[in-house]
């Protein structure tokens, strides 16, 4: 036998049994990368063929992904003198024919549906849904569909209300056949009172309306602002004016009235939403400068009351619900005010209430029947009240 390394027939060294081991593994190495990139080519050929590659037709494009058909709406900020023709601010993307339309969803009734127009900056509000905001603001959104078919929608917002014809109208009730009753609470002097009222309205999913003074409201924190905004779009509460302070009267001219009613614009403004139609001048005292102020601002109705049941003097729970409930009837508008002891009696008030067969509602549910919103103008002219229906401003209220 040859050692390893003794040369061969051809004169060359005798590879060593390792070195033949690994060139035997190499070679099966180099045979196998060669199987595998055949059967590679193999497989490609058949998925082109499959594609029309091998049928002389040209392979297909891919498609480019469809963008998502979006909308999102806006309400115009509130602002006094209210703005003759509201519309929403709109932004629709991703379609192409986008159309689009407002649909207003007011609280216990069917939803009202404006007419289908092409897609622009601005949605205003047809006569259908004018008409049902001239009762205030209420929830609605903004619907688009696409020639492709598709369709999307707004999140949910409150629809601006219709200013009046520069005429305010003096309601104190409404004559209607419906079991309604508006309780209407003044002032805004107690943020903690207020907010226990709307948690109270929204259990017994009852309404309720907010006649406040900016100076009052003024000092109201961020998130009780976010929590009236959201029960007047659920149609829980109504706001309406009460004006900036307690300092209009039966002598007020217009540019006095005027410059109150203006100020509390910011109330409008801090909590979101807008006091129009309505507006309760302070103690009901009126003067031919207020009324001419409220309707050139674009206030519809000016409230007055037909209960009052003195809460401003503070009687107990049992007499407070006594004098509201025995008082009332279908359409009247009761004055309150949104303090502690209205607060802690108003559930035995809406109790005593439903006995009778009356539910509590919001003046934009009440006003929404518009027939006897038109009837209910008990009088256009002056009709002071010097008394009665508020409690004496605190200090600094009336500055």
């Amino acid at each position: 036998m040859s050692p390893p390394d003794a040369p061969g027939p051809s004169g060359r060294p005798r590879a060593s049994a390792e070195e033949r081991r690994r060139d035997l593994r190499r070679r099966r190495r180099n045979a196998l990368i060669i199987l595998l990139g055949g059967l590679l080519v193999i497989v490609g050929f058949v998925a082109w063929a499959g594609l029309g590659g091998g049928s002389g037709d040209e392979v297909a494009e891919p498609v480019a992904e469809q963008k998502a058909l979006l909308v999102t709406a806006r309400s115009p900020k509130p602002a006094l003198p209210a703005p003759g023709s509201a519309a929403l601010a709109v932004n629709a993307t991703g379609g192409t024919g986008v159309q689009m339309r407002v649909v207003a969803t007011p609280k216990g009734t069917v939803a009202v549906e404006g007419p289908w127009r092409p897609a622009g900056a601005s949605l205003p509000m047809p006569a259908g849904i004018k008409e049902v905001l001239e009762a205030g603001s209420i929830p609605g959104h903004v619907e688009v569909r696409d020639d492709a078919g598709r369709t999307a929608r707004s999140g949910t917002l409150l629809l601006p209300p219709t200013r009046g014809t520069g005429t305010a109208e003096v309601i104190r009730s409404l004559p209607t056949t419906r079991p309604n009753v508006a309780l209407v609470f003044d002032d805004g002097l107690e943020e903690s009172s207020a907010l226990r009222i709307v948690d109270i309205l929204r259990r017994t999913k009852s309404g309720g309306t907010f006649c406040f003074n900016g100076i009052n409201v003024k000092s109201w924190s961020p998130a009780a602002a976010r929590k009236i905004q959201a029960a007047v779009a659920d149609g829980v509460i109504t706001m309406c004016s009460h004006g900036w302070s307690h300092r209009t009267s039966t002598t007020s001219s217009e540019a006095e009235a005027t410059s109150d009613l203006s100020a509390n614009a910011s109330m409008d403004r801090l909590l979101g939403v807008d006091s129009v139609p309505f507006y309760r001048p302070p103690y009901g005292a009126l003067s031919p400068g207020i009324e001419a102020a409220a309707g050139k601002l674009g206030y519809r109705w000016i409230v007055m009351w037909d209960v009052d049941p003195s809460d401003y003097e503070k009687p107990d729970g049992s007499t407070l619900t006594s004098r509201v409930v025995s008082a009332s009837g279908k359409g009247s508008i009761v004055v309150l005010h949104a303090v502690g002891n209205t607060a802690d009696a108003l559930p035995g008030i809406i109790t005593g209430l439903r006995k009778k067969g009356l539910k509590a509602v919001t003046l934009t549910k009440m006003f929404g029947d518009h027939a006897a919103a038109k009837k209910a103008a008990t009088s256009t002219t002056t009709v002071p009240v010097t008394t009665g229906g508020d409690a004496p401003p605190v200090p600094g209220e009336g500055t």
